[in-house]
């Protein structure tokens, strides 16, 4: 019987029934709404836009050099927190939440998700006994997970509070500017410092603190320390203070091994046996690899090659390292550490994780895919970034900063001037080949960094949905409001998808306005027969009906836009903004597109107004 209750206890699960499951989800469709505001980047589980592999990468990183003994002395603290779930004070949580200033009826609301549980033990097929818990979270309760990161964050705040107080503590090597000294992701925590006592002393103090107010304990048999080889004379004080196991690298973390150079074949042996294993019975390949890569239409399975799928998931992170938009602990890291005084195009040294080399072996494909939008120039590098069709200007033209006295560090704003271009006045022939071939700007508008793609995904979804008449239009029968009339026109007729496209007035000037500046012509105003028309008349892979196909897909999206905007927003915008904004949604999609320079494509420019690119 005792075994019996202690084997129930080691499981993971606690059943919850599909009604609470469905009540728990929609608060925890209000709470992910306010979590980013909440949670501190050095969280990334469960919080909407963030990503497991910032932890990964910079966990990566900072363990980059641990095996060299030149490199300053530091240590990890990889630290497993006993039953973490179950161990949660219901106080604690409670608190947590009045902390965060959540509304009393949401914390009651809370309070009895959380209390109600109850519980009994299988035997021999039986059910018996029927008790009630008095602290954790339950598994599989849509809510614990967001609730256990409200939980962590509170110690996140507390260590940060504790480091802020105590003087003697130091930084782990690159990370005092970013105030980095934990990562976490839900109960695996990382923790970084200088190696020496007075440092890890305060993070051992603040666990036990956070210990004691909210019923999650370290379990010192299972956390380890990893030391740097810097470290000679105090490692085994420091093991013997701190009570923790040393670790080796490369150490595993969310499920990849960490390691301080390169992983070796060792490494990913036991990855490899796992695979193996998998496969052993499988006997010969039946269909060669080749035919299975293909797409369905063609006879093949649509897998995707291990290979294009690493480089894609590789130039997201380059991606998202040109976008730094400050929800990311990694890329503000690298922007911090690695492109503090150059740029992801023209950073050249031999330091940095064996990840991050590999990952900058890709900047000649990621170059191919992006195209940089000249603004007002403020964020753009004058010599270092790729907004010119010559690449990174101080490495084709090095003598540039020199003669124009514009230093490497300058921005693109330094050479604009009153909306135009305004270079220092030189006889050089490097920098009139410069001035030469410069692409057009758009004052008005922020530096902008775009993907290479003809189409805009979210243009396409919406076209899609109105060719199926799918969009929710106020005389769908399902749609309540205080009248179906339609908002762009005053609700003068009733609003439906051969209304709105394009048989109100509004949409009327719409168009009335691209036929004057593209000739786009619509001749029908029923919207289905326009859609058969357009089907046939813009099919094929002709620039200028690419390009009229994505002025249509723009102009639905547009509308659809503006529309919601009068409903919801209580805003509105003049047909001629709304047509406006069209025709720049396609200029840009032109400009960036991988389009070669020929008759058909110079046929394009001339009909969109844009400057050709060998005329500029």
């Amino acid at each position: 019987m005792f075994e019996a209750v202690g084997e129930f206890f080691r499981t993971d699960q606690s059943p919850v029934n599909t009604l609470y499951k469905a009540i728990t989800k929609i608060l925890v469709k209000r709470l992910q709404r306010v979590l980013p505001l909440m949670i501190d980047h050095s969280q990334n589980a469960f919080v909407p836009g963030r990503s497991i592999s910032d932890n990964i990468l910079l966990a990566q990183e900072l363990l980059a050099g641990y095996n060299q003994a030149r490199l300053p002395a530091r240590c990890m603290l990889k630290v497993d927190i006993q039953k973490a779930y179950d161990s949660v004070e219901w106080d604690f949580l409670l608190e947590t939440l009045r902390l965060f200033n959540f509304p009393q009826q949401f914390i009651i609301l809370i309070k009895q998700c959380v209390s109600t549980a109850s519980f009994s033990i299988s035997l021999n097929g039986s059910i018996y006994g029927f008790f009630k818990s008095s602290r954790g979270l339950r598994q599989g309760d849509p809510i614990s997970p967001y609730l256990f990161v409200l939980v962590m964050e509170v110690w996140s705040t507390l260590i940060r509070h504790r480091v802020q107080q105590a003087t003697q503590f130091q930084y782990h090597w690159k990370c005092k500017e970013l105030g980095l000294i934990n990562l976490c992701f839900a109960d695996d925590v990382l923790l970084f410092c200088k190696a020496h006592i007075p440092s890890i002393k305060v993070l051992t103090d603040t666990l036990s603190e956070f210990a004691s107010l909210s019923g999650l304990k370290v379990n010192p048999v299972k956390s380890q320390i990893i030391i740097s080889r810097a470290v000679q004379q105090e490692r085994q004080h420091i093991l013997e203070y701190v009570g923790f196991q040393e670790g080796s690298l490369p150490v595993k973390y969310l499920g990849i091994p960490l390691t301080s150079s390169r992983l070796t074949f060792v490494d990913c042996r036991p990855l490899i046996d796992k695979v193996d294993a998998r496969l052993a019975g499988a006997g010969n390949a039946k269909v060669a690899w080749d035919q299975l890569c293909k797409p369905k239409a063609e006879g093949g399975l649509g897998v995707r090659r291990l290979v294009t799928a690493n480089q894609a998931l590789i130039l997201k992170q380059l991606w998202r390292i040109l976008q730094n938009d400050g929800t990311s602990i990694w890329v503000d890291w690298i922007h911090q550490n690695r492109l503090r005084h150059t740029t992801i195009w023209t950073f050249n040294r031999d330091t940095g994780s064996w990840s991050w080399k590999k990952m900058l072996k890709l900047r000649p494909l990621l170059q191919r895919g992006v195209v940089y939008k000249v603004g007002d120039g403020s964020s753009f590098n004058l010599w270092q970034d790729i907004w010119h069709d010559r690449g990174p200007l101080c490495l084709n033209y090095p003598r540039g900063p020199a003669i124009t006295g514009l230093p490497l560090s300058s921005t693109l704003s330094s050479v604009l001037q009153q909306n135009s271009w305004n270079w220092p006045a030189t006889t050089d022939a490097d920098i009139a080949e410069i001035i030469s071939q410069l692409p057009p700007t758009y004052p008005a508008a922020p530096d902008t960094i775009c993907w290479r793609n003809f189409w805009i995904a979210r243009h396409g979804f919406i076209l899609w949905l109105a060719m199926l008449e799918k969009l929710s239009t106020m005389d769908k029968p399902w749609i309540q409001g205080d009248t179906n009339g339609c908002v762009l026109c005053g609700g003068q007729f009733i609003e439906s998808h051969n209304h709105l496209f394009f048989n109100c007035w509004y949409s009327k000037r719409c168009l009335a306005i691209l036929k004057n500046e593209i000739k786009f012509q619509w001749p029908y105003e029923e919207w289905q027969r326009g859609i058969t028309w357009a089907s046939k008349r813009w099919r094929g892979n002709h620039l200028v009906n690419a390009a009229l196909r994505a002025t249509l897909a723009a102009l639905v999206y547009r509308l659809w836009a503006e529309r919601n905007n009068r409903i919801f927003a209580a805003t509105s915008s003049p047909a001629e903004i709304t047509s406006k904004n069209v025709l720049e949604d396609v200029r840009m999609r032109i400009m960036v597109a991988d389009i070669s320079l020929s008759l058909q494509a110079r046929n394009l420019y001339r009909i969109w107004k844009l400057a050709w690119p060998l005329e500029q």
